[in-house]
């Protein structure tokens, strides 16, 4: 199903101020692709941003990978934070183009991959749709644009994951058990993302309870998900695991951290079903 032309395009028109940064940055690389790149990403962002504040969501550049100077010249990033939450990546789409990249770099710790059209006058640009990472599948990075959630839902999603995140940081006392088993991993990856790891199993399993425990589990052992090498690592563990090869990840993860798993999204499925109302 081609989602694009079934949904809404928010178009964000591109500001005097987004040209001047993304031709400051371009001018700091040292090839002319690497600058065409630089400066593509650079007004992503600020399309971004603008469409992010205008859902009412404050938004941090200044501590994204894409305003790093090192990170800017060694990766092709295009990265907005959502304080308290994660992190968004907007990726360019030129004219003609159907599908876009993700890199390497960014095949992890995101949130969601949101797809901005260009056109030739670089005026504006179009917000096409999205998709989270815990549905990329592709190992070569490239997606679709026919695979693109409607742009219109992602505010919704990104309620969802607000509403995770709240309850996980609250004082109802499967949040606190899951705080005591998660203390090490949230040092280093945000409450957002486990909430967006979390939510993906409810949405694709939304009953199974054994789905809640294993799947569940791994995440708060914390596995999160990836693309590229490391789902396709991923994927062979699993194919090894239906012909009953047994698997040090699973015996890893304790029978306790699996009920709480499944106890947790229980709760959590409470939750974004009146979300979802």
């Amino acid at each position: 199903m081609n989602n694009i032309t079934e949904s809404l395009i928010f178009r964000i028109p591109l500001s005097p101020e987004s040209h001047a940064m993304a031709e400051q940055f371009a001018q700091q690389q040292i090839s002319q692709q690497r600058a065409k790149e630089v400066y593509l990403n650079t007004l992503a962002v600020y399309i971004g941003r603008d469409f992010l504040n205008g859902l009412d969501f404050d938004t941090n550049l200044e501590n994204a990978d894409c305003f790093n100077p090192v990170w800017r010249m060694a990766e092709d990033v295009a990265d907005v934070i959502i304080p308290d939450l994660g992190v968004i990546e907007f990726r360019r789409v030129l004219p003609g183009e159907r599908s876009f990249l993700i890199p390497e770099f960014v095949r992890e710790n995101r949130l969601v991959y949101v797809a901005v059209g260009f056109d030739e006058s670089l005026d504006f640009g179009d917000i096409l749709g999205f998709i989270c990472l815990s549905d990329l599948t592709e190992s070569d990075g490239y997606v679709s644009l026919e695979m693109l959630q409607p742009a219109e839902n992602l505010l919704d999603y990104l309620m969802q994951l607000e509403a995770g995140r709240d309850f996980l940081l609250s004082d109802d006392p499967l949040a606190v058990e899951f705080r005591n088993v998660v203390e090490a991993e949230t040092q280093e990856k945000s409450l957002g993302l486990m909430a967006a790891a979390l939510e993906a199993i409810y949405r694709q399993s939304p009953d199974d309870g054994g789905n809640w425990r294993g799947k569940g589990g791994k995440v708060l052992a914390g596995e999160l998900p990836a693309v590229g090498k490391v789902m396709e690592e991923r994927m062979a563990i699993s194919t090894r695991d239906e012909v009953g090869e047994p698997l040090a990840e699973i015996k890893s993860v304790p029978r306790t951290t699996q009920k709480l798993a499944k106890q947790l999204l229980a709760k959590l499925k409470e939750i974004w079903q009146v979300e979802e109302t």
